[in-house]
């Protein structure tokens, strides 16, 4: 139940009751809850705003507002604090807040990174949105389904193929992303040394497409080994898949689509391409599907791969780069054209480089994301090690505060907005981070821990400015998680869990619970516990574990 949404209800049936087709909006800080702007209205009655807003707020009563007023020409809505109180803290006790209504099965893919090493801090920050939003999906009531497009048949992986077949290295790793990106760096050193190699890697590619058997036992020899491990990486900071769709599994059905295509081909010297203006899409002109040799190129494979998806599914969600915007428009055209049926939606994040500059495999100029956690993990324990925990138990705080604040740094930027990756930002465990958040978690259960309460209470105690501050911001959870959605976007839910964090903090810090008379420390204890219920879940949403202790 949206709670916040029922007294937004009440306030424009009051409205449409007396003749005004107008609906409220938010209000600012110390105007109410909601408010009317009465401008639009001064020429239909042409009268005076305020005047207006006067006359509105004294035809205006109903028992969810304590307050109605005008103010100069707006009319404020103040909602009633303890049906506030009783809506939110029975929907948080009781579950019933955190259920939405089912909906449709979705599509979110996200990470898909070239299969050639390790996973680096850059690639990570499209598997944490990516994650992170199908989280925000399914609670939000999807049934999702989280892939990973392998992209096996590229140059990528024919270079890495190439270097396994050439050059010899003394292997030093176990596993298989660590084992083998040297062979992929060094042919591409190789490469930049000696071009004529260029033909060597397309004829890989181009054996590889028509099911060499010598190179697909390599790749799913060599690919597969990369893929694991990096599939390890992001098991350790709360990652999932549900699937794995190779794209060498969808090469015959690429060269379906281009059937379906034919009367959009045109030729370029033996390659094939779409005129993009012709289908209306700017910034891009042409849009490749063949080579000369007659390969397929990734943009064809890649609406192959959404075809196959719609059919599993009618809404699809990406989660790309910002270079891939004008490919994203282009790619989604197509697949309209071809089944009209397809949702086809993307979330768009800027990149992440170091302080030195942006970050390269194939140059090994990177961070390694298991070298990111190993250094977390470091960092925690010099701040834990000597608190009084079992082994296994500060074994498994140590980990939650490491994965919480990598995974919070990351998506506690817009995801539109480009973020230089600094050690001291990831791993700061005071203000902004999940640390914080976390501590403020364990706080409210050790508030908990401490009495006997019995699970009684009554909202007739609730008088204190911070409590009614922490009400409203727990009552907009729902909404949050609709906004989050709505504008595919895990920042949303990132901010309200600093903000409602932070406001935990000033009620605990204003409004005393175990030391309060027997009343209002019954009420006070029923709203850590609601706290403490939400802000759990909110974390979960983040991919964040909420320690019991810390």
């Amino acid at each position: 139940m949206d709670i916040i949404s029922i007294f937004r209800d009440r306030a424009n049936a009051m409205l449409r009751n007396i003749g005004i087709n107008m609906e409220v909006e938010e209000a600012k800080e110390n105007f109410g809850d909601f408010t009317l702007p009465c401008f639009s209205l001064a020429k239909e009655m042409k009268k005076n705003p305020a005047l207006i807003a006067k006359d509105i707020a004294e035809k205006l009563k109903d028992e969810y507002f304590e307050k109605i007023e005008a103010v100069g020409p707006y009319v404020n809505f103040w909602i009633h604090t303890r049906k506030l109180a009783e809506l939110t803290l029975q929907e948080i006790l009781s579950g019933e807040i955190f259920k939405f209504q089912k909906r449709e099965k979705v599509i979110v893919e996200h990470t898909s990174a070239n299969p050639t090493g390790p996973l680096h801090v850059g690639r990570t920050r499209n598997s944490i949105i990516g994650d992170s939003l199908a989280r925000v999906m399914r609670k939000y009531g999807y049934d999702v389904e989280v892939q990973y497009f392998v992209n096996d048949v590229g140059k990528q992986v024919a270079t890495l193929l190439w270097g396994i077949k050439n050059i010899k290295i003394e292997e030093k790793d176990t596993r298989g992303d660590y084992r083998y990106v040297p062979y992929y760096q060094a042919a591409y050193r190789e490469l930049e040394k000696n071009p004529k190699i260029e033909e060597e890697i397309q004829e890989i590619i181009w054996k590889y497409e028509r099911g060499d058997e010598e190179l697909r036992k390599m790749a799913e020899k060599y690919v597969g080994s990369v893929l694991k491990g990096i599939e390890e990486s992001l098991k350790n900071i709360n990652i999932h898949f549900d699937s794995f769709i190779w794209e060498s599994s969808l090469v015959n059905r690429a060269r379906d689509v281009a059937d379906s295509l034919k009367d959009y081909l045109k030729e370029d010297d033996g390659a094939f391409y779409i005129d993009l203006k012709e289908l209306g899409v700017e910034g891009k002109d042409r849009l490749y599907l063949f080579r000369r040799d007659g390969t397929t190129l990734y943009p064809l494979r890649d609406i192959a791969y959404h075809l196959l998806k719609g059919e599993r599914a009618r809404k699809n969600v990406d989660v790309l780069g910002e270079d891939h915007k004008l490919h994203f428009q282009a790619i989604k055209k197509i697949v309209e054209i071809l089944n009209e049926n397809i949702e086809l939606d993307a979330l768009f994040y800027s990149f992440v480089k170091l302080p030195e500059g942006k970050m390269s495999t194939r140059q090994g100029k990177v961070v390694y994301l298991d070298d990111l956690l190993k250094e977390a993990e470091a960092r925690v324990n010099e701040i834990i090690k000597n608190r009084e925990y079992e082994k296994e138990e500060m074994e498994k705080i140590r980990r939650a505060i490491a994965v919480g604040a990598i995974r919070f740094h990351i998506l506690n930027v817009q995801e539109e907005k480009p973020m230089t990756f600094r050690w001291e930002d990831a791993l700061n465990f005071e203000g902004e981070s999940a640390p914080f958040i976390q501590y403020t978690h364990a706080r409210a259960a050790s508030i908990l821990r401490k009495t006997n309460w019995n699970g009684e209470y009554s909202i007739d105690y609730i008088s204190h400015p911070q409590e009614i501050k922490l009400l409203k911001l727990m009552a907009k959870y729902p909404s949050m998680v609709e906004n989050a959605v709505r504008r595919l976007s895990p920042y949303i839910m990132a901010r309200y869990a600093y903000t409602l964090a932070s406001q935990f903090n000033q009620f605990y810090r204003d409004c005393p619970v175990l030391k309060a008379d027997d009343n209002t420390r019954n009420t006070r204890l029923a709203i850590v516990k609601a706290f403490k219920k939400l802000i759990k879940d909110v974390l979960e949403l983040l991919g964040i574990e909420a320690p019991e202790k810390m």
